[in-house]
């Protein structure tokens, strides 16, 4: 699937684009259609077979050897196609559960990376944004001090001051582009997209809502019921507790029965009327004990792989919650540095024109809000990232 991009790119266009151009997802869809053609199957064994038989064989007669010709037509009824299916049947459903939980992680999956990718895109526009400004007033500092220089009022060096900062600024300008270019690059090659470029919000507009107060407990009960690879685990442990029950059924006798109608001719004679057959298979090996023992191995691992993944999403969603509540500190901490790193900037770009500030003070000052500033997107898209991320480890859809 291809998205040609057209208006802003949301969050939720990222996440459905790039879902549908998985090919992890891709997978774990046509598994699920595989396994719902399994239950099919296995769901049609349980039906009783027709059956036809012809028999021919030489036979002695009063006249000497006569031919002997049976024909029977009818059904066949086993009674393990009846006990082992429902088994089976209940095995292959759960198979069907565990394909689905698998292809809800495969979205999952792909929705953390998408995140990733989006607010990477996002950040790096931004801080590009952010030193195309900080050229252009690296030039205007230029222009400055040429004219202050011109008019005798500062030395050559300021102009050397500002020249060397402006070649940084562009240096820094040059990184960023190439930074941006790459993260838009991975960003359309995870959803398809061809045509024009991204057109991504900044970052003061990208941002999902951030998810109301609650109890760490409380969200790791929302994580155990929602998470896909809980359920995925949960789905693992039915089918291997259905798989015990198959291999517990095959130890029994087996019995199988044949009713039909039998025509043809006997000693010569015609002759006609109903025909039973039965069987009574008696297993008498050790293998029906030892695969009762091996899918029961197979049930403890897959009690353990749920406990794992149990834990794992405990794991996930308290480092998630202490992730989110330190990076919105971080967040306010930096908005207030490159608020005051702005105010500094002002102030030295003012004193410098009136000759109470050096060159060196007003370069030192866009230094440090470019610093501040960079920190305080950086920060932005860290934030955003956390809150979708706490989202998604809770298992919650938007």
């Amino acid at each position: 699937m291809h998205l040609l991009v057209a208006g802003v790119l949301t969050l939720v266009d990222v996440e459905r684009a790039a879902i549908a151009n998985a090919p992890t997802v891709i997978a774990a869809r046509e598994r699920v259609r595989e396994q719902r053609a399994v239950v099919a199957q296995t769901g049609a064994s349980r039906m009783p077979h027709a059956f036809a038989s012809y028999a021919q064989a030489p036979q002695g007669g009063t006249i000497g050897t006569i031919t002997q010709r049976l024909t029977t037509v009818g059904g066949q009824f086993a009674l393990g196609d009846v006990v082992g299916t429902s088994a089976a049947l209940a095995q292959a459903r759960s198979e069907v559960q565990l394909a689905q939980a698998q292809e809800a992680g495969a979205r999952e999956a792909e929705r953390m990376r998408a995140v990733g990718l989006y607010f990477d895109a996002i950040q790096t526009t931004d801080i590009e944004r952010l030193r195309e400004r900080i050229v252009a007033a690296a030039q205007a500092d230029r222009g400055a001090a040429r004219l202050r220089y011109a008019a005798g009022d500062v030395p050559r060096l300021d102009i050397v001051r500002a020249d060397v900062a402006l070649a940084s600024a562009q240096a820094d300008l040059a990184r960023a582009q190439a930074d941006r270019d790459n993260a838009l690059g991975a960003l359309s090659l995870e959803i398809g997209a061809q045509g024009p470029a991204l057109d991504l919000p900044s970052l003061a507009s990208a941002g999902i809502a951030e998810p109301a107060p609650i109890a760490p407990a409380a969200a790791v009960g929302i994580g155990l019921r929602l998470r896909p690879e809980v359920l995925a685990a949960r789905a693992g442990v039915a089918a291997e507790e259905s798989a015990v029950s198959v291999a517990e059924r095959a130890r029994l006798p087996g019995f199988t029965a044949q009713l039909g109608y039998t025509t043809g001719v006997d000693g010569g004679l015609n002759v006609k009327g109903p025909s039973a057959n039965l069987l009574l298979d008696v297993p008498l090996s050790g293998a029906g004990a030892d695969r009762v023992a091996a899918e029961r191995a197979r049930l403890a691992q897959a009690r353990a792989r749920l406990a794992g993944a149990q834990r794992l999403v405990e794991g996930e969603i308290g480092a998630a919650i202490r992730s989110y509540a330190a990076d919105r500190e971080a967040l306010v901490a930096a908005t207030r540095a490159r608020d005051e790193a702005a105010a500094e900037v002002t102030a030295a770009a003012i004193g410098y024109r009136n000759g109470a500030s050096s060159s060196l003070d007003l370069q030192n000052a866009r230094s440090t809000y470019a610093q501040a500033a960079i920190g305080a997107a950086t920060a932005a898209a860290t934030l955003d990232r956390a809150v979708a991320t706490l989202h998604l480890v809770m298992g919650e859809n938007r």
